[in-house]
């Protein structure tokens, strides 16, 4: 029996993961140090019974933005 009704919410699943880091990276973007993540969907095939090409979605983090911010003086010594 082919499983074409997980295959499907695998997407929604992902979807909602990569929705949290984007507003995580929304939340904080006046926060100082913060890096903020990337996110990156992908199609992987599934293998084993049933029609061969089904795939799912898969999100991925490629990275992290590590660039310097601009630097805050706070009139401390």
């Amino acid at each position: 029996m082919d499983r074409s009704l997980y295959i499907a919410m695998s997407g929604a699943k992902q979807t909602m993961l990569a929705q949290t880091s984007n507003t995580n990276n929304l939340a904080n973007t006046q926060t100082t140090g913060f890096k903020s993540d990337f996110e990156q969907f992908r199609s992987m095939p599934v293998f084993g019974p049933g029609h061969p090409p089904r795939v799912y979605a898969m999100t991925e983090r490629p990275g992290t933005d590590l660039s310097t911010g601009p630097i805050q003086t706070t009139g401390r010594v």
